[in-house]
């Protein structure tokens, strides 16, 4: 069993795309600024809705996984902040508590900073500038169906020796695609600073959440302020 677990691990197909920009401008904005803001993650949920799920449910989740994904993104900009890593993010952060504090005193749901302007929401923030991202996750199949076609895969590749490989639908193990969007926004004007697009499609051996913790580990690692950046 673990032996065809590791055989559909390495045969399950895995799309990568990433786009990474930083704003020309970005040297001569940034030597001003002070404090940024890491604003709730703008989750939407599509694709095939799981059984049992009413759209008020989904709306639960996507507001749910927004605040943990913040938080999540939060941790991994402060550790690449660290003074310890070779080149470090040299910015203050606003913690997520306080921002989401400010955010409750002006009566602002969660669902209602996904829409707000960059600059509205820096200004009450106080903040320099915002760090918005958005992540779409669009599901194809669960993880026990994914998991019952790789299976069958399987078979009929051990049973051919491989011969007809290259006929069989392999992507088909797909759970999900998950796109993600980080910006970095001015607060002056609310201008593009910086921004990474991430794709990444799933099966059931990584779990969509997962590779959601992994685009935002991917965001703070490009993420700019840094020796190399401020130098233009």
């Amino acid at each position: 069993m673990k032996k065809t677990i590791l055989l559909l691990a390495v045969a399950s197909v895995t799309a990568c795309t990433t786009v990474n920009y930083t704003s020309p401008g970005f040297p001569d904005a940034a030597q001003d600024h002070r404090m940024i803001a890491v604003l709730p993650v703008e989750m939407v949920f599509t694709g095939v809705v799981p059984r049992g799920l009413e759209a008020a449910d989904i709306e639960r989740i996507e507001e749910g996984e927004s605040l943990a994904f913040q938080a999540t993104l939060y941790n991994y900009l402060l550790d690449r902040s660290s003074t310890h890593r070779r080149s470090p993010i040299r910015i203050a952060i606003q913690p997520v508590e306080l921002t989401l504090m400010r955010l409750d005193q002006e009566d602002l749901a969660i669902r209602d900073t996904w829409a707000l302007p960059a600059k509205e929401l820096a200004e009450l923030l106080g903040v320099d500038a915002v760090v918005r991202t958005r992540v779409r996750k669009t599901r194809y199949l669960s993880d026990l169906a994914s998991y019952g076609i790789g299976v069958g895969l399987h078979v009929v590749h051990e049973a051919t020796n491989g011969e007809y490989d290259w006929l069989l639908p392999w992507g088909m193990t797909k759970t999900y695609d998950v796109f993600a969007e980080g910006e970095l926004l001015a607060a002056e004007d609310g201008a593009l600073l910086w921004k990474v697009v991430v794709h990444r499609a799933t099966d059931w051996t990584q779990p969509a959440n997962d590779v959601v913790r992994g685009i935002t580990r991917k965001l703070a690692k490009k993420f700019p302020y840094r020796g190399d950046s401020m130098a233009g």
